[in-house]
């Protein structure tokens, strides 16, 4: 077997076990070079890997900031359970949820608001600074404690709202092992960095000192050249 018959083989059998279907976007960006389409599949990962760290932290940061802000607000821990402070149906699904995710995985050990907080998804934390439909979250969050924490925010709730939204999309791509690399990423790094100063700066400065980001993303011409190995 010649090496150009290996070497095509070995591309068959990644592609498989990527599927067609998975790899067909990176081949149709790479105009249907499978070499270079496989090399866009492992920048791609890489990417995503190196995102993650400045998501978590904003996805975290946000949420103990939020919940401590309403605790004070509202003078108890389990914040959500005060009628006034009540989140809508969906916010009520949510807590549900978490809920029942703590009993199944702890059934005879009691939990906490702590541990709730630390289950509630991204989108819900997200979802404290949208309107909220008919239970009008700008009077209930927004006015009364969130608006607050973003002093240094220009553009108002809803573009705050959206800029976060945008993340949240983000973060699902990722935790679903969703190609990125069709998104603006410089433009997501920045927004995931502004946000990260309005509700933690030392966490920021952190990632704008040590993330990987930017030098992934100085990679990426010469990864799909072949002029730098990929990183698996």
């Amino acid at each position: 077997m010649t090496q150009g018959k290996r070497e095509a083989d070995e591309q068959g059998r990644l592609i498989e076990a990527i599927s067609p279907e998975r790899f067909q976007p990176f081949l149709h960006k790479c105009g249907g070079d499978r070499t270079r389409a496989l090399r866009l599949y492992a920048w791609d990962s890489e990417v995503a890997r190196a995102l993650q760290s400045p998501l978590r932290d904003l996805e975290v940061s946000l949420r103990n900031r939020l919940h401590r802000q309403l605790v004070g607000r509202h003078g108890q821990e389990a914040w959500w359970d005060v009628p006034k402070a009540r989140p809508n149906y969906k916010g009520q699904d949510m807590l549900e949820s978490a809920r029942e995710t703590l009993e199944n995985r702890r059934p005879y050990r009691p939990f906490g608001p702590c541990d709730i907080v630390a289950q509630l998804p991204f989108g819900f934390w997200i979802s404290l600074l949208g309107r909220g439909g008919s239970d009008n979250y700008e009077m209930k969050y927004w006015n009364s404690s969130l608006r607050h924490l973003f002093g240094a925010h220009r553009g108002g709730r809803d573009d705050l709202y959206k800029k976060f939204q945008f993340m949240l999309t983000l973060r699902n791509r990722i935790a679903h092992h969703e190609c990125v690399f069709q998104r603006h990423l410089e433009q997501d790094l920045d927004t995931a960095l502004t946000l990260l100063r309005y509700v933690s700066p030392e966490m920021a400065e952190r990632h704008e000192k040590y993330g990987q980001v930017p030098e992934v993303l100085a990679r990426r011409r010469a990864v799909l050249s072949g002029q730098e190995p990929v990183r698996l």
